[in-house]
């Protein structure tokens, strides 16, 4: 992967293929635990929900600054609250239009890269599976990153 613009072409075209059931976690490799910046998803038959990491999974180092709780909201990300828990989140109707799958791409770089200041998309993995069959293991090829161990 050469950078963040190619991650979010990569990240959109994957969303928009992913079947009902879906669960994606898209996590930084290698860091402790309280240390792990991720965004994730889930897909039903009629909303994908899409979430940034909440502040308090995170060590103090790990969280957004002002600036960046300031681009979260800025770009779409909706605050934590008693229905969603601790993390910032956005749902959308299903299905949605590329454009709608791109934006989504680019609100999640602006979130990692920006907010949460991870340099380097290729530092990310996944794991992802499909609550509807078992369990099962989704490959999502079109990601562009390693699959999580």
């Amino acid at each position: 992967m050469t950078g963040w613009t190619e991650f979010g072409e990569r990240l959109a075209e994957q969303l928009a293929v992913l079947p009902a059931g879906a669960i994606v976690k898209i996590v930084e490799a290698g860091p402790l635990p309280g240390h792990q910046r991720f965004a994730q998803f889930a897909q039903t038959d009629s909303e994908l929900l899409a979430e940034l990491v909440g502040d308090e999974f995170l060590e103090p180092t790990a969280r957004p600054d002002e600036t960046g709780h300031r681009l979260i909201i800025e770009t779409g990300w909706q605050e934590p609250d008693s229905d969603h828990g601790p993390y910032w989140w956005v749902e959308l109707p299903w299905p949605v239009n590329t454009a709608i799958y791109r934006q989504l791409a680019a609100m999640v770089v602006t979130g990692l890269r920006d907010a949460f200041r991870i340099t380097d998309p290729g530092s990310l993995t996944y794991t992802a599976w499909n609550k509807n069959e078992d369990e099962r293991d989704l490959h999502l090829p079109l990601l562009g990153l390693a699959r999580q161990v």
